[in-house]
């Protein structure tokens, strides 16, 4: 009997760990072909309104600092190493001024974000010691992020990748759908929930006995 009991009180401190939660970081929105001075600083640039958003999805604090920003063309090389402390249920939003500045400093070209306007893959790693490991990507095609249009997830955190398109409207019928919302960099979004563009014809077809 002392086995069994020994047993159950591991499970109880297991199931206890788990409901207390713990903090994971997501990427949440992405916008890779700025017309807009997205950072504020006077000038639209091509490189430095580029922007990254992260989430936390967890229900504690976390520490960022061995989280890493990239694209498909920089790997491990890294873009980007964050820093700070991101609180649960909180977002923010990273620049390509951010990027360019880090990378000045730390004495590696400065291409910022180097995010493609045709298509990318974006990704958070993790760093452990020598080990990268990828904590979350996004792959997104040209028409996600065309002219001010950004791609993230409806609700943050934790829903789909739709087109944020309220600067620039998205007619095509391939995902994911658009909301018609505009971004929002550093901020939760609040948009209904996302549409699919269909036709009069398909809407019927849903009514047919």
């Amino acid at each position: 009997m002392k086995y069994v009991a020994f047993f159950l009180c591991g499970v109880l401190f297991l199931m206890t760990l788990a409901s207390a939660g713990v903090a994971q970081v997501r990427l949440n929105e992405i916008l890779a072909d700025p017309g807009t001075d997205w950072n504020g600083d006077g000038t639209v640039d091509s490189k430095l309104d580029e922007w990254i958003e992260i989430a936390n999805i967890g229900t504690s604090a976390i520490d960022l600092a061995n989280y890493r920003l990239s694209d498909a063309s920089a790997g491990t090389t890294f873009r980007f190493a964050l820093s700070g402390t991101l609180d649960p249920g909180q977002v923010r939003v990273y620049f390509g001024s951010d990027a360019v500045a880090w990378q000045a400093a730390n004495g590696v070209g400065q291409l910022g974000f180097s995010l493609n306007n045709a298509g990318d893959s974006v990704f958070l790693y993790e760093v452990d010691g020598a080990e990268a490991n990828v904590a979350d990507s996004r792959t997104y095609a040209a028409a996600e992020v065309l002219d001010d249009r950004s791609n993230g997830r409806n609700p943050s955190g934790s829903g789909d990748w739709v087109i944020f398109d309220g600067l620039n409207p998205y007619k095509g019928a391939q995902p994911p759908v658009a909301t018609g919302c505009a971004p929002t960099p550093g901020s939760t979004a609040a948009c209904p929930t996302a549409t699919q563009a269909s036709t009069w014809g398909r809407v019927k077809s849903l009514y047919r006995s």
